[in-house]
């Protein structure tokens, strides 16, 4: 190969660097302002746990914000992870998505109205998120 030769490809390999790395840092300041809204979003949630603790009408409703809070703090947890390593582990993400689930279920735990079947799906779905959680935390 001629020097001309390795000079093209240097130089076409050096605008795909700059490019991706322009994109990277796009990328990591729409994740900066997503952190600055979940940190928002957090401090509004345990606001609104202090109050609720005050003036309990069912207790259902605090402990389904506090589940909410913690989804905001695993969330914010992962994205800081992001931008730290720019990748994600699979086992933050179904911590949060067995919070989500159990907090979602305790919000619309009007069981008398679930039937036989929704209440075995909502079983698989949690038997296999720990179940998921289990394997990739041996990994």
């Amino acid at each position: 190969m001629t020097r001309i030769e390795e000079e093209k490809i240097a130089q076409y390999t050096q605008v795909h660097k700059v490019f991706r790395k322009m994109l990277e840092v796009a990328f990591d300041l729409v994740v900066m302002i997503f952190l600055f809204f979940i940190l928002y979003l957090t401090l509004y949630s345990i606001y609104l746990n202090f109050k609720l603790t005050y003036n309990v009408v069912e207790p259902k409703f605090l402990v389904a914000n506090v589940l909410v809070t913690i989804i905001l703090i695993e969330t914010y947890r992962i994205l800081i992870i992001y931008l730290r390593q720019h990748r994600v582990s699979l086992s933050h993400i179904l911590e949060v998505g067995i919070v989500a689930l159990i907090q979602k279920i305790v919000v619309t735990s009007d069981f008398k109205e679930l039937d036989s079947i929704k209440l075995f799906a909502i079983a698989v779905l949690i038997f296999v998120l720990g179940y998921l959680y289990i394997k990739v935390g041996e990994a």
